[in-house]
């Protein structure tokens, strides 16, 4: 009895020491962006929800100055309650702000204790205040474009990214970071692509059609959709798609022969030229194993070409040879024999049978 007192004493200080907040006394921002803005300078713009009856609003406020720090400090002097960042759930980055280096504005969200690890990031096609003055969405667009990157992930070509995966890549000596890159299209945002980065700069940009040959190089899939030509009329489309990617080294530590596996089953979903004979999934599969085998092989030579990682083949190699130096592996990197291989299995043919 006398510990259970104790213990409710305890409770009673402690929560007597916590700040409390009254939604209607402050502004919860849900998304905030970064764009550049001239010379030296930054323009922060923040996306604050203002709920109705039956929907959320949409209310921006924007500020330039020159550091990340100094413009959130100078949207506090725009608004009359306080500016809370602990429901963020999306960070974006204009694309010309993402060419020179955007690890200061994530240094920030880093060191933000209220700000979760899960929040996703995005680099904009145009600038992210463009895009945050839209309204998508009846629950807010931060919620929107929250929903809109986790679903990519979850559920089609998107591999899986949040602000700890990034900063881990960036980190990283054998890996190198990327995002999504999302434009505003009229009234909707859409993934466009993957933006890939050497460091925390955007060197390269992968278009929508290259993003499933991208992520099944980057993890495993567990469920997912995809449609491939078999000729130029003729078209087969594949649901509930699994993967299995396995990575193996030969040779020398510093110039190692690199072969990528990768193992995929599938279901068709849609086919339109007559039964789907024993024949017809037997061209299918070799079909769709020649296209994962060639497209997948001209990205990592594009990696290649840029001296970038995003695989994370060197931490690979560093796990498979004793006394691994990342600097020789990366001085032959753009000259390193990569083969890459394909298994599919076409399990059934699911609803057109």
């Amino acid at each position: 009895m006398r510990t259970a007192l104790l213990a409710m004493a305890i409770v009673a200080i402690l929560s007597g020491c916590l700040r409390k907040e009254i939604l209607d006394d402050i502004n919860i921002e849900s998304a905030v962006g970064f764009d550049e803005a001239g010379k030296d300078k930054v323009r922060g713009t923040i996306l604050i929800p203002v709920y109705k009856k039956g929907e959320t609003a949409n209310k921006t406020l924007t500020a330039v100055s020159t550091t990340a720090k100094d413009v959130m400090e100078e949207l506090q002097y725009k608004t009359s309650e306080p500016l809370v960042s602990g429901s963020i759930e999306t960070a974006l980055y204009g694309e010309r702000l993402a060419r020179k280096g955007i690890f200061p504005f994530v240094d920030q969200l880093r060191r933000d204790a209220s700000i979760g690890t899960r929040l996703y990031l995005a680099v904009v096609d145009g600038t992210a205040k463009h895009l945050l003055e839209g309204n998508y969405g009846r629950q807010g667009s931060g919620i929107y474009l929250s929903n809109l990157v986790r679903q990519n992930i979850e559920q089609r070509d998107l591999p899986k990214t949040n602000l700890h995966l990034f900063l881990k890549s960036y980190y990283a000596d054998g890996k190198d970071p990327f995002l999504p890159y999302v434009r505003r299209a009229g009234e909707d945002v859409q993934v466009a692509g993957v933006a890939l980065f050497r460091g925390d700069r955007v060197v390269d940009t992968l278009k929508r059609n290259d993003m499933f040959y991208f992520k099944i190089a980057m993890d495993s899939y567990s469920e997912g959709t995809h449609t491939i030509r078999l000729d130029n009329q003729n078209f087969v489309s594949i649901k509930n798609i699994s993967t299995k990617r396995t990575i193996s080294f030969s040779g020398p530590k510093t110039r190692p022969s690199i072969h990528i596996h990768i193992a995929l089953e599938g279901v068709v979903r849609e086919y339109k030229r007559g039964a789907f004979t024993f024949a017809v999934r037997r061209s299918v599969e070799k079909t769709f194993a020649q296209q994962i085998r060639s497209k997948t092989g001209a990205l990592l030579r594009c990696f290649q070409e840029h001296q970038i990682d995003p695989v994370g083949l060197g931490e690979f190699a560093a796990s498979h040879y004793r006394r691994f130096h990342y600097r020789d592996f990366y001085k032959h990197y753009d000259q390193l024999p990569i083969r890459v291989t394909a298994d599919v299995t076409i399990r059934d043919s699911g609803i057109i049978e």
